[in-house]
Protein backbone atom coordinates (compact mmCIF):
# COMPACT_ATOMS: atom_id res chain seq x y z
CA UNK A 1 0.00 0.00 0.00
CA UNK A 2 1.22 3.51 -0.81
CA UNK A 3 2.50 5.53 2.10
CA UNK A 4 1.80 8.88 0.46
CA UNK A 5 -0.87 10.97 2.19
CA UNK A 6 -0.94 8.98 5.41
CA UNK A 7 -1.06 5.54 3.82
CA UNK A 8 -4.29 5.98 1.81
CA UNK A 9 -4.35 4.02 -1.41
CA UNK A 10 -3.92 5.97 -4.62
CA UNK A 11 -5.74 5.31 -7.88
CA UNK A 12 -4.57 6.68 -11.20
CA UNK A 13 -7.70 7.53 -13.21
CA UNK A 14 -6.95 8.04 -16.89
CA UNK A 15 -9.33 10.87 -17.65
CA UNK A 16 -11.51 11.22 -20.74
CA UNK A 17 -13.80 14.26 -21.13
CA UNK A 18 -16.73 12.21 -22.43
CA UNK A 19 -16.46 9.39 -19.94
CA UNK A 20 -18.36 9.25 -16.65
CA UNK A 21 -19.11 12.41 -14.70
CA UNK A 22 -16.10 13.62 -12.73
CA UNK A 23 -18.02 14.07 -9.49
CA UNK A 24 -19.47 10.56 -9.82
CA UNK A 25 -15.91 9.18 -9.92
CA UNK A 26 -15.00 11.28 -6.89
CA UNK A 27 -18.02 10.04 -4.95
CA UNK A 28 -17.34 6.40 -5.83
CA UNK A 29 -13.72 6.75 -4.68
CA UNK A 30 -14.65 8.39 -1.38
CA UNK A 31 -13.46 6.26 1.50
CA UNK A 32 -11.54 3.95 -0.84
CA UNK A 33 -8.60 5.92 -2.20
CA UNK A 34 -7.17 9.25 -3.26
CA UNK A 35 -7.41 10.12 -6.95
CA UNK A 36 -4.52 10.90 -9.25
CA UNK A 37 -5.93 12.27 -12.49
CA UNK A 38 -3.81 11.20 -15.47
CA UNK A 39 -4.55 13.80 -18.12
CA UNK A 40 -3.45 14.55 -21.66
CA UNK A 41 -3.60 18.35 -21.75
CA UNK A 42 -2.91 18.23 -25.46
CA UNK A 43 -6.60 17.39 -25.86
CA UNK A 44 -8.41 20.75 -26.30
CA UNK A 45 -11.53 19.26 -24.72
CA UNK A 46 -9.72 19.21 -21.38
CA UNK A 47 -8.88 22.90 -21.15
CA UNK A 48 -11.85 23.70 -18.93
CA UNK A 49 -11.47 20.58 -16.80
CA UNK A 50 -7.88 20.66 -15.56
CA UNK A 51 -8.48 23.32 -12.92
CA UNK A 52 -11.43 21.38 -11.48
CA UNK A 53 -9.46 18.12 -11.47
CA UNK A 54 -6.61 19.76 -9.56
CA UNK A 55 -9.07 20.57 -6.77
CA UNK A 56 -10.21 16.97 -6.62
CA UNK A 57 -6.83 15.25 -6.52
CA UNK A 58 -3.36 15.26 -8.01
CA UNK A 59 -3.07 15.97 -11.75
CA UNK A 60 -0.33 14.33 -13.83
CA UNK A 61 0.04 15.69 -17.38
CA UNK A 62 1.03 12.98 -19.88
CA UNK A 63 0.53 15.00 -23.06
CA UNK A 64 2.21 13.38 -26.05
CA UNK A 65 3.41 10.33 -24.14
CA UNK A 66 2.77 6.68 -24.84
CA UNK A 67 1.56 4.54 -21.96
CA UNK A 68 5.06 3.09 -21.49
CA UNK A 69 6.65 6.55 -21.57
CA UNK A 70 4.13 7.94 -19.09
CA UNK A 71 5.02 5.18 -16.64
CA UNK A 72 8.32 6.91 -15.86
CA UNK A 73 6.46 10.04 -14.81
CA UNK A 74 3.56 8.29 -13.09
CA UNK A 75 5.74 5.86 -11.14
CA UNK A 76 6.69 8.56 -8.64
CA UNK A 77 3.02 8.83 -7.63
CA UNK A 78 3.30 5.30 -6.17
CA UNK A 79 -0.10 4.18 -7.41
CA UNK A 80 -1.97 1.16 -6.12
CA UNK A 81 -4.07 0.86 -9.28
CA UNK A 82 -5.02 2.45 -12.59
CA UNK A 83 -8.40 2.72 -14.27
CA UNK A 84 -9.78 3.93 -17.60
CA UNK A 85 -13.44 3.84 -18.60
CA UNK A 86 -13.26 5.06 -22.21
CA UNK A 87 -12.61 2.74 -25.15
CA UNK A 88 -10.02 4.95 -26.82
CA UNK A 89 -7.89 4.99 -23.66
CA UNK A 90 -7.90 1.26 -22.87
CA UNK A 91 -4.85 0.22 -24.88
CA UNK A 92 -2.82 3.22 -23.64
CA UNK A 93 -3.77 2.39 -20.05
CA UNK A 94 -2.89 -1.26 -20.54
CA UNK A 95 0.63 -0.24 -21.56
CA UNK A 96 0.86 2.01 -18.51
CA UNK A 97 -0.42 -0.71 -16.16
CA UNK A 98 1.96 -3.30 -17.61
CA UNK A 99 4.91 -0.96 -17.10
CA UNK A 100 3.89 -0.28 -13.50
CA UNK A 101 2.98 -3.88 -12.68
CA UNK A 102 -0.61 -2.98 -11.84
CA UNK A 103 -3.80 -4.98 -12.60
CA UNK A 104 -5.66 -4.10 -15.80
CA UNK A 105 -6.68 -5.70 -19.09
CA UNK A 106 -3.66 -7.07 -20.93
CA UNK A 107 -2.36 -5.14 -23.93
CA UNK A 108 -3.50 -7.93 -26.27
CA UNK A 109 -6.96 -8.00 -24.73
CA UNK A 110 -7.37 -4.22 -25.11
CA UNK A 111 -6.46 -4.57 -28.78
CA UNK A 112 -9.27 -7.08 -29.21
CA UNK A 113 -11.65 -4.88 -27.21
CA UNK A 114 -11.02 -1.78 -29.34
CA UNK A 115 -10.45 -3.26 -32.81
CA UNK A 116 -13.82 -4.37 -34.17
CA UNK A 117 -12.32 -6.50 -36.94
CA UNK A 118 -9.90 -8.30 -34.60
CA UNK A 119 -12.68 -8.90 -32.09
CA UNK A 120 -14.91 -10.63 -34.65
CA UNK A 121 -11.96 -12.75 -35.77
CA UNK A 122 -11.38 -13.79 -32.14
CA UNK A 123 -15.03 -14.84 -31.82
CA UNK A 124 -14.82 -16.98 -34.95
CA UNK A 125 -11.55 -18.54 -33.79
CA UNK A 126 -13.28 -19.54 -30.54
CA UNK A 127 -16.17 -21.14 -32.45
CA UNK A 128 -18.66 -18.41 -31.56
CA UNK A 129 -21.24 -17.14 -34.06
CA UNK A 130 -20.08 -13.87 -35.62
CA UNK A 131 -21.00 -11.98 -38.78
CA UNK A 132 -18.59 -11.99 -41.69
CA UNK A 133 -16.42 -8.86 -41.76
CA UNK A 134 -13.92 -7.18 -44.07
CA UNK A 135 -11.59 -4.17 -43.77
CA UNK A 136 -11.99 -1.48 -46.41
CA UNK A 137 -10.32 1.92 -46.86
CA UNK A 138 -9.26 4.38 -49.50
CA UNK A 139 -6.19 2.29 -50.29
CA UNK A 140 -8.15 -0.89 -50.97
CA UNK A 141 -7.03 -2.24 -54.37
CA UNK A 142 -9.33 -3.16 -57.21
CA UNK A 143 -8.65 -6.81 -56.45
CA UNK A 144 -9.50 -6.12 -52.81
CA UNK A 145 -12.81 -4.50 -53.69
CA UNK A 146 -13.61 -7.43 -56.02
CA UNK A 147 -12.89 -9.94 -53.25
CA UNK A 148 -15.15 -8.12 -50.80
CA UNK A 149 -17.89 -7.89 -53.44
CA UNK A 150 -17.68 -11.64 -54.04
CA UNK A 151 -17.62 -12.61 -50.36
CA UNK A 152 -19.93 -10.12 -48.65
CA UNK A 153 -23.70 -10.29 -48.50
CA UNK A 154 -26.08 -7.37 -48.21
CA UNK A 155 -27.67 -5.58 -46.44
CA UNK A 156 -24.61 -4.92 -44.32
CA UNK A 157 -23.27 -2.44 -41.77
CA UNK A 158 -20.34 -0.10 -42.33
CA UNK A 159 -18.54 1.26 -39.25
CA UNK A 160 -15.14 2.63 -38.25
CA UNK A 161 -12.64 -0.08 -37.28
CA UNK A 162 -12.18 1.74 -33.98
CA UNK A 163 -14.91 3.80 -32.39
CA UNK A 164 -17.82 3.81 -29.99
CA UNK A 165 -21.37 5.05 -29.55
CA UNK A 166 -22.49 4.13 -33.11
CA UNK A 167 -20.54 7.07 -34.51
CA UNK A 168 -20.41 6.95 -38.31
CA UNK A 169 -22.21 3.60 -38.31
CA UNK A 170 -24.53 3.12 -41.26
CA UNK A 171 -26.54 0.59 -43.24
CA UNK A 172 -25.32 -0.17 -46.76
CA UNK A 173 -26.97 -2.06 -49.59
CA UNK A 174 -24.18 -2.75 -52.08
CA UNK A 175 -20.42 -2.75 -52.50
CA UNK A 176 -20.63 0.30 -54.77
CA UNK A 177 -22.39 2.19 -51.99
CA UNK A 178 -19.68 1.14 -49.54
CA UNK A 179 -16.91 2.33 -51.84
CA UNK A 180 -18.64 5.63 -52.51
CA UNK A 181 -19.10 6.33 -48.78
CA UNK A 182 -15.51 5.43 -47.85
CA UNK A 183 -14.00 7.57 -50.58
CA UNK A 184 -16.31 10.53 -49.94
CA UNK A 185 -15.62 10.62 -46.20
CA UNK A 186 -11.88 10.24 -46.60
CA UNK A 187 -11.85 13.03 -49.19
CA UNK A 188 -13.53 15.35 -46.71
CA UNK A 189 -11.81 17.33 -43.98
CA UNK A 190 -14.55 16.38 -41.56
CA UNK A 191 -13.17 15.19 -38.21
CA UNK A 192 -15.69 12.35 -38.40
CA UNK A 193 -13.79 10.71 -41.25
CA UNK A 194 -11.89 7.51 -40.45
CA UNK A 195 -8.99 5.74 -42.09
CA UNK A 196 -10.12 2.12 -41.82
CA UNK A 197 -13.62 0.72 -41.90
CA UNK A 198 -15.21 -2.60 -41.12
CA UNK A 199 -17.90 -3.88 -43.47
CA UNK A 200 -19.94 -6.35 -41.48
CA UNK A 201 -22.81 -8.60 -42.42
CA UNK A 202 -26.06 -7.50 -40.82
CA UNK A 203 -27.22 -9.75 -37.99
CA UNK A 204 -30.87 -10.52 -38.86
CA UNK A 205 -33.65 -9.82 -36.39
CA UNK A 206 -35.78 -12.58 -34.95
CA UNK A 207 -39.27 -12.44 -36.46
CA UNK A 208 -40.91 -12.37 -33.02
CA UNK A 209 -40.56 -9.97 -30.10
CA UNK A 210 -38.21 -11.87 -27.80
CA UNK A 211 -37.39 -8.89 -25.58
CA UNK A 212 -40.91 -7.58 -24.96
CA UNK A 213 -43.58 -5.86 -27.03
CA UNK A 214 -42.35 -2.55 -28.50
CA UNK A 215 -38.77 -3.20 -27.38
CA UNK A 216 -35.75 -4.01 -29.56
CA UNK A 217 -34.50 -7.59 -29.95
CA UNK A 218 -31.07 -6.79 -28.56
CA UNK A 219 -29.79 -6.30 -25.04
CA UNK A 220 -26.55 -5.77 -23.16
CA UNK A 221 -25.04 -7.75 -20.32
CA UNK A 222 -23.48 -5.71 -17.49
CA UNK A 223 -20.81 -7.69 -15.68
CA UNK A 224 -17.42 -7.62 -14.02
CA UNK A 225 -14.52 -10.05 -13.91
CA UNK A 226 -12.55 -10.68 -10.74
CA UNK A 227 -9.76 -13.26 -10.63
CA UNK A 228 -11.11 -14.68 -13.88
CA UNK A 229 -14.63 -15.18 -12.49
CA UNK A 230 -17.45 -13.38 -14.32
CA UNK A 231 -20.30 -11.90 -12.27
CA UNK A 232 -23.40 -10.69 -14.14
CA UNK A 233 -25.12 -7.71 -12.55
CA UNK A 234 -27.95 -7.12 -15.03
CA UNK A 235 -29.30 -7.62 -18.52
CA UNK A 236 -30.23 -4.25 -19.99
CA UNK A 237 -33.09 -3.90 -22.49
CA UNK A 238 -33.37 -1.45 -25.39
CA UNK A 239 -36.01 0.64 -27.07
CA UNK A 240 -35.96 0.52 -30.88
CA UNK A 241 -33.01 2.47 -32.34
CA UNK A 242 -33.31 5.66 -34.35
CA UNK A 243 -32.15 5.47 -37.94
CA UNK A 244 -29.65 4.16 -38.73
CA UNK A 245 -28.28 2.63 -35.48
CA UNK A 246 -28.56 5.33 -32.79
CA UNK A 247 -29.57 4.31 -29.28
CA UNK A 248 -32.84 5.76 -27.97
CA UNK A 249 -33.28 4.09 -24.61
CA UNK A 250 -31.96 1.59 -22.09
CA UNK A 251 -33.66 -0.05 -19.14
CA UNK A 252 -32.84 -2.46 -16.32
CA UNK A 253 -34.06 -5.16 -16.11
CA UNK A 254 -34.76 -6.27 -19.68
CA UNK A 255 -38.16 -7.81 -20.36
CA UNK A 256 -36.86 -11.23 -21.37
CA UNK A 257 -37.79 -14.70 -20.16
CA UNK A 258 -35.45 -16.88 -18.14
CA UNK A 259 -34.54 -19.19 -21.02
CA UNK A 260 -33.44 -16.38 -23.32
CA UNK A 261 -31.81 -14.44 -20.49
CA UNK A 262 -29.66 -17.45 -19.61
CA UNK A 263 -28.67 -17.91 -23.26
CA UNK A 264 -27.72 -14.24 -23.51
CA UNK A 265 -25.54 -14.42 -20.39
CA UNK A 266 -23.89 -17.60 -21.69
CA UNK A 267 -23.12 -15.87 -25.00
CA UNK A 268 -21.60 -12.86 -23.22
CA UNK A 269 -19.53 -15.14 -20.98
CA UNK A 270 -18.20 -17.06 -23.99
CA UNK A 271 -17.26 -13.83 -25.73
CA UNK A 272 -15.36 -12.54 -22.68
CA UNK A 273 -13.39 -15.77 -22.50
CA UNK A 274 -12.61 -15.62 -26.21
CA UNK A 275 -11.00 -12.22 -25.65
CA UNK A 276 -8.96 -13.40 -22.67
CA UNK A 277 -10.56 -11.04 -20.17
CA UNK A 278 -9.50 -11.77 -16.58
CA UNK A 279 -10.26 -8.49 -14.78
CA UNK A 280 -12.43 -5.40 -15.12
CA UNK A 281 -15.93 -4.30 -16.02
CA UNK A 282 -17.75 -5.41 -19.17
CA UNK A 283 -20.59 -4.10 -21.30
CA UNK A 284 -21.52 -6.76 -23.89
CA UNK A 285 -24.15 -6.13 -26.56
CA UNK A 286 -26.06 -9.20 -27.72
CA UNK A 287 -28.67 -9.55 -30.45
CA UNK A 288 -31.38 -12.21 -30.23
CA UNK A 289 -31.92 -13.96 -33.55
CA UNK A 290 -33.99 -16.91 -34.70
CA UNK A 291 -30.84 -19.07 -34.44
CA UNK A 292 -29.99 -17.86 -30.93
CA UNK A 293 -28.07 -14.98 -29.36
CA UNK A 294 -25.18 -13.41 -31.29
CA UNK A 295 -22.69 -11.10 -29.59
CA UNK A 296 -22.54 -7.74 -31.36
CA UNK A 297 -19.62 -6.33 -29.40
CA UNK A 298 -17.78 -6.54 -26.08
CA UNK A 299 -16.70 -3.28 -24.44
CA UNK A 300 -14.05 -3.54 -21.74
CA UNK A 301 -15.60 -0.88 -19.52
CA UNK A 302 -18.89 0.13 -17.93
CA UNK A 303 -21.68 1.02 -20.35
CA UNK A 304 -22.95 4.59 -20.46
CA UNK A 305 -25.86 5.18 -18.09
CA UNK A 306 -25.51 1.73 -16.53
CA UNK A 307 -24.27 2.90 -13.09
CA UNK A 308 -27.25 5.20 -12.69
CA UNK A 309 -29.79 2.53 -13.67
CA UNK A 310 -28.12 -0.12 -11.52
CA UNK A 311 -28.11 2.17 -8.50
CA UNK A 312 -31.82 2.89 -8.97
CA UNK A 313 -32.77 -0.78 -9.25
CA UNK A 314 -30.26 -2.62 -7.04
CA UNK A 315 -28.39 -0.05 -4.96
CA UNK A 316 -25.14 -1.33 -6.50
CA UNK A 317 -22.45 1.28 -7.23
CA UNK A 318 -20.81 -0.01 -10.42
CA UNK A 319 -18.18 2.74 -10.41
CA UNK A 320 -17.14 1.69 -6.92
CA UNK A 321 -16.81 -1.90 -8.14
CA UNK A 322 -14.56 -0.72 -10.98
CA UNK A 323 -12.35 1.17 -8.52
CA UNK A 324 -12.12 -1.77 -6.13
CA UNK A 325 -11.11 -4.09 -8.97
CA UNK A 326 -8.45 -1.63 -10.11
CA UNK A 327 -7.06 -1.52 -6.57
CA UNK A 328 -6.71 -5.29 -6.59
CA UNK A 329 -9.61 -6.08 -4.28
CA UNK A 330 -11.69 -9.21 -4.50
CA UNK A 331 -15.26 -8.11 -5.17
CA UNK A 332 -18.37 -10.16 -4.36
CA UNK A 333 -21.79 -8.51 -4.56
CA UNK A 334 -23.80 -11.44 -3.25
CA UNK A 335 -27.39 -12.00 -4.34
CA UNK A 336 -29.04 -9.07 -6.11
CA UNK A 337 -32.73 -8.31 -5.60
CA UNK A 338 -33.83 -5.71 -8.19
CA UNK A 339 -36.60 -3.33 -7.20
CA UNK A 340 -38.66 -1.73 -9.94
CA UNK A 341 -37.20 -0.58 -13.22
CA UNK A 342 -34.62 2.06 -14.08
CA UNK A 343 -34.40 3.67 -17.51
CA UNK A 344 -32.29 6.14 -19.46
CA UNK A 345 -33.66 7.63 -22.67
CA UNK A 346 -31.60 9.30 -25.40
CA UNK A 347 -34.01 11.46 -27.37
CA UNK A 348 -32.71 11.99 -30.89
CA UNK A 349 -33.70 14.81 -33.22
CA UNK A 350 -36.14 14.05 -36.04
CA UNK A 351 -34.31 12.96 -39.20
CA UNK A 352 -35.17 16.13 -41.13
CA UNK A 353 -33.57 18.46 -38.54
CA UNK A 354 -29.92 19.49 -38.92
CA UNK A 355 -29.82 22.40 -36.48
CA UNK A 356 -31.83 22.83 -33.29
CA UNK A 357 -33.80 26.07 -32.95
CA UNK A 358 -35.87 25.26 -29.84
CA UNK A 359 -36.49 22.55 -27.27
CA UNK A 360 -39.63 23.18 -25.24
CA UNK A 361 -41.36 21.28 -22.45
CA UNK A 362 -38.33 20.02 -20.54
CA UNK A 363 -39.56 21.60 -17.29
CA UNK A 364 -42.90 19.82 -17.68
CA UNK A 365 -41.06 16.56 -18.23
CA UNK A 366 -38.89 17.09 -15.14
CA UNK A 367 -41.99 17.33 -12.96
CA UNK A 368 -43.40 14.04 -14.24
CA UNK A 369 -43.60 11.24 -11.62
CA UNK A 370 -40.68 8.83 -11.90
CA UNK A 371 -38.38 11.24 -13.75
CA UNK A 372 -35.15 11.74 -11.80
CA UNK A 373 -33.10 13.84 -14.19
CA UNK A 374 -33.40 15.54 -17.57
CA UNK A 375 -30.19 16.73 -19.26
CA UNK A 376 -30.14 18.93 -22.36
CA UNK A 377 -27.26 17.78 -24.58
CA UNK A 378 -27.86 19.73 -27.81
CA UNK A 379 -29.76 22.95 -27.28
CA UNK A 380 -30.80 25.78 -29.64
CA UNK A 381 -28.07 26.65 -32.11
CA UNK A 382 -26.44 23.22 -32.03
CA UNK A 383 -26.03 21.13 -35.16
CA UNK A 384 -27.26 17.53 -35.11
CA UNK A 385 -26.09 14.78 -37.44
CA UNK A 386 -26.87 11.07 -37.37
CA UNK A 387 -23.16 10.42 -37.97
CA UNK A 388 -22.49 11.53 -34.38
CA UNK A 389 -24.25 8.40 -33.18
CA UNK A 390 -25.48 8.13 -29.61
CA UNK A 391 -23.58 11.22 -28.44
CA UNK A 392 -25.66 13.40 -30.77
CA UNK A 393 -28.90 13.02 -28.79
CA UNK A 394 -30.79 16.21 -27.98
CA UNK A 395 -31.60 15.38 -24.36
CA UNK A 396 -31.62 12.45 -21.97
CA UNK A 397 -34.12 11.32 -19.35
CA UNK A 398 -33.21 9.22 -16.31
CA UNK A 399 -36.11 7.75 -14.40
CA UNK A 400 -37.85 4.86 -12.72
CA UNK A 401 -41.04 2.90 -13.37
CA UNK A 402 -42.84 0.18 -11.47
CA UNK A 403 -42.63 -2.24 -14.39
CA UNK A 404 -42.28 -2.49 -18.16
CA UNK A 405 -45.80 -1.25 -18.80
CA UNK A 406 -44.91 1.82 -16.76
CA UNK A 407 -41.89 2.33 -19.03
CA UNK A 408 -44.10 2.01 -22.11
CA UNK A 409 -46.33 4.73 -20.68
CA UNK A 410 -43.30 6.95 -20.09
CA UNK A 411 -42.14 6.41 -23.67
CA UNK A 412 -45.49 7.68 -24.92
CA UNK A 413 -45.48 10.63 -22.54
CA UNK A 414 -42.04 12.04 -23.38
CA UNK A 415 -42.77 13.18 -26.99
CA UNK A 416 -46.15 14.51 -25.86
CA UNK A 417 -44.48 16.84 -23.38
CA UNK A 418 -41.29 17.88 -25.20
CA UNK A 419 -41.05 19.41 -28.66
CA UNK A 420 -37.83 19.65 -30.69
CA UNK A 421 -37.84 22.29 -33.45
CA UNK A 422 -35.16 22.88 -36.02
CA UNK A 423 -34.18 23.38 -39.63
Amino acid sequence: MSQIDGGRRRLGFVFHPRSFATLSIVEAARGLCDLVWIVDTGDPRLESMTRLLSRLGTVVDVAGMSGAEAAQLVRQERLDGVLALADELLEWTALLAASLGLPFHSVETTRLLTDKFAQRAAFRAAGLPAPGSWIVHRGTTEDGWSRVRDEASFPAVLKPRRGEGSKNTMAVGSISEVRSIVEALEDSEDERSDREWVLEEYIPDADVELCGAEFANYVSVEAFVCEGRITTLAVTGRTPPAWPFRETGFFIPAEIDGKHAAAVVDAATGAARALGITIGCLHTEVKLTAAGPVVIEVNGRIGGGVPEMLELTTGIDFLEIAIRLALGERVDVGTLEPRGLGYLLYVQAPDHIHRITAVTGLDDLKSTPGVREVVLNRGPGYDVDWRDGNHGHVYSVLGTADDHDGLRAALERVPELVRIDGV
